[in-house]
């Protein structure tokens, strides 16, 4: 029998030992639409979804520290939220053919109660879904 994991605190992150990651919460891959608004707003595309933020494709590098309002649809339903861009790298998937993309991690800051239930809901929604589907062939 394993012992359980070793718990530990790290700058309001809790994580277990032997995940690296420092995420707060886990991520669930998404191919969602959106946009954010601010001086030079832009269109992204959401690649991955947690409880405390987001992974984005850009077409432009954002900077670190730079806040937006993120708008895009979740469970069919128009979804805002003030974020906060926390790193900005090339996207190394983006192939000499195509334009140069960039990915984004933004941070939700803020989020009012009502935006955080239709994520809870949606996310875990989409957990179980996933979690029931087949493996593919």
């Amino acid at each position: 029998m394993k012992p359980l994991a070793e718990v530990r605190l790290n700058a309001n992150r809790m994580t277990r030992s032997g995940d690296q990651s420092g995420r707060r919460s886990p991520r669930l891959e998404v191919q969602l639409p959106g946009a954010l608004k601010g001086r030079q707003p832009r269109d992204v595309q959401l690649v991955d979804l947690s409880a405390t933020g987001c992974l984005a494709r850009s077409p432009a590098p954002l900077d670190r520290g730079a806040i937006f309002d993120l708008e895009t649809r979740i469970a069919a339903a128009s979804w805002s939220v003030k974020v906060r861009v926390t790193s900005c790298a090339l996207d190394g998937a983006t192939t000499p053919e195509d334009t140069l993309r960039y990915l984004v991690g933004l941070e939700f800051l803020g989020l009012p109660a009502q935006e955080a239930e239709v994520l809870r809901r949606f996310l875990a929604k989409e957990q179980r879904r996933r979690s029931a589907d087949p493996p593919a062939v």
